[in-house]
């Protein structure tokens, strides 16, 4: 009698399906993890912009001239009287930002501006009206805006003072604030 010795090579099923399942836990855990960087992408060019406006904003007011600052000197629920100012005409394009005293880091659209009188007309109407202990600065209309606060946390008599902008949104129906500081000297 003979004997047969076969060898036998090849997988069995059962190592097959082992292999097939450790793929498939493999490949779940990395779908996990592409979603996942995915969502923290979005949330991080969210947090990007946010810097970028509120920095943008800053960078502004570090060149603000003296002309587009001052004391309210009046106001209602729609108009401000400011200090007399000699500059551009403020009717277009530019927004006004209380920065200290009552009313201070609502930012409003300029929708008109008297230069005879110093009378600008703002939109929408203040939450808080200004009154003359109220300072202000007139900054280059932006349409997030009112997203925007700006506020003077130093002297506003000084010549250096420290302003802070905050920059509000909405990110997966919760609030968020990204606030920037920056110190101004006044020449």
């Amino acid at each position: 009698m003979k004997c047969c010795q076969c060898q036998q090579s090849g997988t069995t099923l059962i190592e097959v399906t082992a292999a097939m399942l450790i793929l498939s836990v493999i490949s779940l855990a990395l779908i996990n993890l592409f979603s996942s960087a995915s969502v923290f992408t979005a949330l991080a060019a969210r947090d990007m912009e946010a810097l970028n406006r509120a920095e943008q904003i800053l960078e502004e007011i570090k060149a603000v001239p003296n002309s587009q600052r001052g004391w309210v000197i009046g106001s209602d629920e729609r108009t401000v009287i400011l200090e007399n100012r000699d500059g551009p005409d403020y009717s277009e394009g530019y927004m006004l930002a209380l920065t200290d005293g009552r009313g201070a880091g609502q930012v409003r659209q300029i929708i008109s501006f008297d230069p005879v009188t110093s009378t600008v007309l703002v939109e929408p109407a203040w939450v808080t009206p200004p009154t003359a202990d109220s300072s202000y600065l007139i900054l280059h209309d932006k349409p997030y805006r009112d997203q925007l606060q700006i506020i003077n946390n130093g002297d506003s008599y000084s010549n250096l003072q420290t302003i802070t902008v905050t920059y509000f949104d909405q990110v997966q129906g919760s609030p968020q604030e990204l606030s920037l500081t920056t110190e101004k000297s006044w020449r």
